[in-house]
């Protein structure tokens, strides 16, 4: 698979699958810039900046030369993956990531973390989280399979579990 000297990625996947860690570390490997999609969809306290204004911020960075983009907004799934070199669709066992946004949502509260993620005031909703990862795959099947057919050559991999993440990784690293 050629995997090596990509310089697109779109990294997308359920809530709590690993998106972000893994774009951080492709992105200081790789030397990419890393761009999360919940700092261009929300401002701060989770309120939603217009449609219109995401997809033209989301535009701007798919005209770079190099990127990595992650997140898990499927409606604007198709413009990344149309100009991708590769995408990653991380995609854990439900149980695995429902454990995380638990964990996750526990740890960052007690520790009064700011996800470097997101925008500041955006903590963790943990039932919004849950609600849309319960709902995920389904979804995100159903586009993924439809942009296969419509970008026949643009490089898909579904990642399952951790010794696929490895593999993956060492192909690119």
């Amino acid at each position: 698979m050629p995997h090596k000297h990509v310089a697109k990625i779109s990294i997308f996947g359920m809530p709590a699958s690993g998106k972000t860690t893994l774009a951080k570390e492709l992105g200081a490997k790789l030397d990419l810039p890393v761009f999360h999609l919940d700092k261009l969809l929300w401002d701060r306290g989770w309120v939603l900046r217009s449609r219109q204004d995401f997809l033209d911020d989301q535009q701007k960075i798919i005209q770079l030369d190099k990127w990595i983009i992650e997140g898990a907004l499927i409606s604007s799934l198709s413009a990344r993956y149309a100009n991708s070199d590769l995408v990653l669709y991380l995609n854990p066992s439900r149980f695995l990531c429902l454990s995380r946004v638990i964990k996750r949502f526990f740890v960052n509260k007690i520790n009064k973390y700011q996800p470097s993620d997101r925008p500041d005031g955006c903590h963790e909703r943990i039932l919004d989280f849950i609600k849309y990862l319960l709902g995920f795959e389904k979804a995100a099947t159903k586009r993924i399979n439809i942009l296969e057919k419509e970008y026949p050559d643009t490089p898909i991999i579904e990642v399952t579990n951790h010794q696929e993440l490895l593999r993956v990784k060492s192909e690119l690293l």
